[in-house]
């Protein structure tokens, strides 16, 4: 989840589609961000813990972030995303250091509307890291914070089966990083996502990821795309009914590029 240079991925022509989705300038999302740290406790522990790179809960406890941080700019769009969400649930697939899940906790209590938020994710990092934080958001936030320990495709069906289709107004993929994890991860996405909800990619500059939001660019036209808003990360917002032929199919691109080569650093090598 490291912050890489923006770099326009492969594309293909694609299918008609919905106008561009539009945000806000970054700059004025993070000033947002800073601002709602001064009353807002768990995003200013975020901050710190971001700028030091270790989370320190109320008690005393750490736990190191290592790599494994969502940098203030696109938590700055998750905040933003949530300030705008008219519906009660909100969904995060990947929990890694918990950052991103204390910002949208945080956002989503302090608009004073009714919130919840599901966080799927069975791994957990080595050593134990992030249980820290998890104690933290249990502690601050109650039965607000929800995690399931399953994989997605089966913690996404359960959700979808208990919620009902087109209950989440924004979705956070940020779990595994296989092609076909996160295309099934926004297959089910796709049907959990309310009209006008968001669907947030992380690691957007990296093959896998790109290739699924190529996809989704070229084949369904039910879907505003914002490519790389902020550094690695892709939006889309679902804008109209998937009123697609049976047959419907449009070639898209697929990165010349292995593994975790992120956009741009081929030509650079």
């Amino acid at each position: 989840m490291q912050d890489q240079p923006n770099r326009q991925p492969d594309r293909q022509p694609a299918a008609p589609s919905s106008r561009p989705l539009e945000l806000p300038a970054i700059e004025d999302l993070v000033a947002e961000l800073h601002r709602a740290a001064s009353t807002q406790e768990p995003i200013a522990r975020y901050l710190q813990a971001a700028k030091s790179g270790t989370f320190v809960h109320p008690d005393g406890r750490r736990d190191a972030l290592g790599l494994v941080v969502i940098q203030p700019e696109a938590s700055a769009l998750l905040a933003h995303l949530c300030r705008i969400c008219a519906h009660e649930l909100t969904v995060e697939i990947g929990f890694g250091m918990g950052s991103s899940a204390t910002v949208i906790l945080a956002t989503r209590r302090a608009a004073a509307r009714p919130f919840r938020h599901v966080i799927v994710d069975p791994w957990g990092l080595d050593q134990g890291r992030g249980a820290v934080v998890q104690s933290y958001l249990a502690q601050e936030f109650g039965h607000k914070f929800e995690r399931l320990h399953e994989r997605s495709e089966i913690g996404l069906g359960s959700l979808l089966k208990q919620a009902g289709a087109g209950t989440a107004g924004l979705i956070f993929i940020d779990g595994g990083h296989h092609f076909e994890t996160v295309m099934t991860d926004f297959a089910l996405a796709d049907l959990l996502c309310a009209m006008d909800g968001y669907i947030v990619f992380d690691d957007a500059n990296a093959p896998a990821i790109e290739t699924v939001v190529n996809y989704i660019e070229a084949n369904r036209p039910d879907y505003r795309i914002a490519w790389l808003p902020v550094s690695n990360t892709a939006v889309i917002q679902k804008a109209r009914p998937d009123d697609r032929q049976w047959d419907s199919f449009h070639p898209f691109a697929v990165p010349d590029r292995h593994d975790w080569t992120l956009a741009g650093a081929a030509a650079a090598d």
